[in-house]
């Protein structure tokens, strides 16, 4: 996405995730959770130096330039796009950085839901996906096509889809 873009997308998400939040206790009849998306504040421009040099996929560092992270906890089952630093330490092994058995590709996991799946960027920056279950073994996330889903052809299409459930619950 370009700055421009990235801008608008920060906008609009920080603006429907206050208005969500608002009216969430009389929707659901319970009080909500922390909904905010964090602007960036430059002080993780040391993580996302290391992110590049570990090959992090360009389109998820400029993302960072602009948003912190995403915390979205009464979403659906909850959406969260992790802080430059949380993706920093799966790069550097306390996360899957490779999918093995029916797709074979590097990645970068950048996001969680609230039922304990991942979301992970391949490393040619293409498709996110969302692993579910699987075993992490040796950097590697090994699960059948099953587990491992496409659920977005890019970050882009990740992120509108964010926004698109977010108008959803606004507007109903």
């Amino acid at each position: 996405m370009e700055p421009e873009e990235l801008r608008v997308w920060l906008e609009r998400s920080s603006r429907l995730s206050a208005e969500f939040t608002r009216g969430f206790g009389a929707r659901f009849g319970y009080p909500p959770g922390e909904n905010r998306v964090f602007v960036a504040d430059g002080d993780d421009s040391g993580d996302l130096e290391e992110l590049a040099k570990l090959g992090a996929p360009a389109e998820l560092l400029d993302f960072f330039v602009h948003v912190r992270e995403v915390s979205l906890p009464d979403l659906g089952n909850g959406v969260f796009v992790h802080s430059a630093r949380h993706v920093l330490t799966g790069l550097l092994g306390a996360l899957p950085t490779r999918l093995a058995g029916v797709v074979e590709e590097r990645i970068t996991v950048f996001g969680s839901d609230g039922g304990g799946s991942l979301f992970a960027l391949s490393a040619g920056g293409g498709q996110v996906y969302r692993l579910r279950g699987g075993a992490f073994l040796d950097g590697a996330y090994e699960a059948g096509h099953q587990r491992t889903t496409v659920v977005a052809k890019d970050l882009r299409e990740f992120l509108d889809g964010i926004l698109r459930e977010l108008e959803r619950h606004v507007d109903a």
